[in-house]
């Protein structure tokens, strides 16, 4: 069959939007806003597919039940794919249901993980995730008590520092990895770079990058998951079960650092989810956060702050560092993007 190709503007056109919700909710799949690309397939005028990106992440791929037998949607992913190497990108990415996973096979993805019988998460690579994990075993540090932190550092704090230096007392090592996508108010680049010059003082912290494996909540799919509540459980086990059983292992990481949140349910959610994966393979510690002037210190807070002219009170809340980034050039410019917000 002669199917044809055609780009849906879904977030300016009204006529394209509502024809990709429709097909969407046929499929049993939520619109998504965290999508950059969108491209519907048709036979003739009828919209019999569409397909979604969100950098190199496949997403809301559905296809109408009569053409479900294999060319449709392997045209529909095939140009997704290309969308996304030709753009410069040498990995591709998507989290589907696992009837859904023979038809990624034959394109040539691999499973990296999955939850049950909820998600799975593949990958098309040339150098994909098991080059990831043997490369951070070459990373490995010797250590009676080796901890692991991932933190986002969006930006960061002295709340991170303190779970940081906590977790450097306690520990003969502890891996930090700080999230690498660039979805964050501040860019990974520079997160990454005021986190290394926040802990330069901390000789046994090792910093990492989290490539796209520890997975942010931009391409983490909420779209064929029923509640929000689902989306986060389904989530932080995906993320759990990513750690425990490939990022742990690779370091010997016994130990995993949090801080609690006492106001924030998803974060709760998460903590309490990382120890029924866990289920003390990995110990999951728990400290309390620190605050300044009885407020938890928060990433959060501080662009608040910054979003208010707040500069002379985000001092206390943020390593010096961190606060020398904020009055440079660059930091300004990230002020004036919050406001806008």
């Amino acid at each position: 069959m002669d199917f044809q190709l055609k780009r849906l503007w879904v977030k300016r056109n009204k006529k394209d939007k509502q024809i990709w919700e429709t097909l969407l909710l046929q499929a049993g799949i939520r619109a998504e806003k965290n999508v950059d690309y969108t491209v519907g397939l048709f036979d003739e005028e009828k919209l019999i597919a569409v397909g979604s990106l969100s950098r190199n992440v496949l997403k809301c791929i559905a296809v109408c039940e009569k053409y479900t037998g294999g060319e449709a949607i392997s045209q529909l992913i095939s140009h997704l794919m290309s969308m996304v190497f030709d753009s410069g990108e040498t990995a591709c990415y998507v989290y589907t249901k696992p009837c859904a996973k023979k038809s990624f096979i034959h394109l040539g993805f691999k499973e990296i993980a999955r939850v049950s019988n909820e998600l799975v998460f593949m990958e098309k690579a040339a150098f994909g995730f098991p080059h990831f994990i043997e490369k951070l075993g070459t990373q490995r540090k010797d250590g009676n008590s080796i901890a692991g932190i991932v933190i986002n550092a969006n930006p960061f704090t002295r709340g991170h520092l303190h779970l940081i230096e906590t977790a450097a007392k306690e520990s003969d090592v502890v891996h930090l990895f700080v999230l690498s996508e660039d979805a964050s108010v501040f860019p990974a680049k520079d997160r990454l770079e005021l986190v290394k010059e926040g802990v330069r003082h901390l000789k046994n912290i090792f910093v990492h990058e989290t490539g796209n494996y520890m997975i942010s909540s931009a391409t983490f799919p909420s779209y064929f998951l029923k509640e929000e509540s689902d989306v986060i459980k389904i989530h932080a086990m995906l993320d759990a079960i990513i750690f425990k059983e490939w990022i742990a292992p690779a370091l010997n990481i016994t130990l995993r650092y949090v801080g609690e949140e006492p106001y924030s349910e998803v974060t709760n959610i998460y903590n309490r989810t990382m120890a029924e994966i866990f289920n003390n393979n990995i110990k999951l510690v728990i400290l309390p956060r620190k605050t300044e002037q009885g407020e938890i210190i928060s990433a959060s807070r501080v662009r608040y702050l910054l979003s208010q002219n707040g500069l002379d009170k985000i001092k206390a809340l943020v390593p010096e560092t961190t606060f020398k980034y904020l009055q440079s050039p660059k930091g300004k410019a990230i002020q004036q993007k919050i406001k806008k917000e």
